[in-house]
């Protein structure tokens, strides 16, 4: 997870969830000031690493490996204004309006407000880790837990566990690798 600062003078700061500044994604960061020129920003998403497939590839991120990305699932603070009392469906909106053409490098996620059954059996089918829930009237709060609904087939689940159990972190895999 990574909340990314973007300021207007060009500069591009990713912070985990607990404020500690990730220093080896440099040039994610570079690309991310491409993508908001002259933009006064704060997101919260997740950094994923893409295979050669173009599928998220967690054992890429954990090595240093694959092309990297940034997901955006929320937009905190825009223009000088803290959006973070707004409902996370307004937030969503205008975040959507924001992203430009997704190319690989930024992207939102996909905001489904029905359909949740054949969402996560599609997820399920196409190997993925899963799917989360919020409630679309709710403000940003760090301390609310989205609802985690996870793939007990997924693939790259494999050895997590112990991984995170070693390195003391489980969740914040990207601070475990060095690139």
């Amino acid at each position: 997870r990574g909340m990314v600062y973007l300021s207007a003078g060009g500069g591009c700061t990713i912070y985990s969830k607990r404020g500690n500044r990730f220093s080896r994604f440099p040039e994610l960061e570079k690309r991310l000031c491409s993508a908001f020129p002259r933009r006064d920003l704060v997101l919260d998403g997740e950094i994923v690493a893409f295979d050669d497939d173009g599928r998220v590839s967690f054992w890429d991120l954990m090595h240093g490996e694959g092309i990297l990305g940034y997901v955006a699932f929320d937009l905190l603070w825009y223009r000088g204004r803290d959006l973070r009392t707004l409902p996370l469906l307004e937030r969503n909106k205008r975040l959507t309006r924001l992203i430009p053409e997704q190319d690989g490098t930024l992207c939102s996620v996909l905001v489904i407000e029905e359909h949740g059954q054949e969402l996560f059996e599609a997820v399920c089918g196409s190997d993925l880790e899963g799917i989360v829930a919020k409630r679309g009237a709710d403000a940003y709060n760090l301390r609310t837990r989205w609802l985690k609904i996870k793939n007990p087939t997924y693939s790259q689940a494999e050895r997590r566990r112990e991984l995170f159990d070693r390195w003391g972190s489980r969740d914040e895999p990207q601070t475990i690798a060095s690139g």
